[in-house]
């Protein structure tokens, strides 16, 4: 009984601990279009008259965003077109 508690709780302890992860799918138009306005986005905060701070929390949020987006991204030809 005691090993089986103890069981029971180191998976309830993994189970937390798991990754999880969202899938959100795109047509490539798609998503070469948001790329385009995240880059214009960078361009437009770059020349603007925010304070530094403000104006490189926004270039390095975008950063974040655009390299994830880079880094996970696949092609998948094997969906349905709707």
């Amino acid at each position: 009984m005691k090993k089986l508690l103890v069981i029971l709780f180191a998976v309830t302890l993994v189970s937390f601990a798991a990754d999880k992860f969202i899938v959100v799918k795109f047509k490539e138009e798609q998503i070469n279009y948001h790329w385009q306005n995240l880059s214009t986005i960078k361009q437009i905060v770059n020349g603007s008259s925010l304070p530094h701070n403000q104006a490189l929390f926004i270039l390095q949020s975008v950063d974040s965003l655009q390299r994830d987006i880079q880094s996970t991204a696949v092609i998948d030809s094997t969906t349905s077109k709707k």
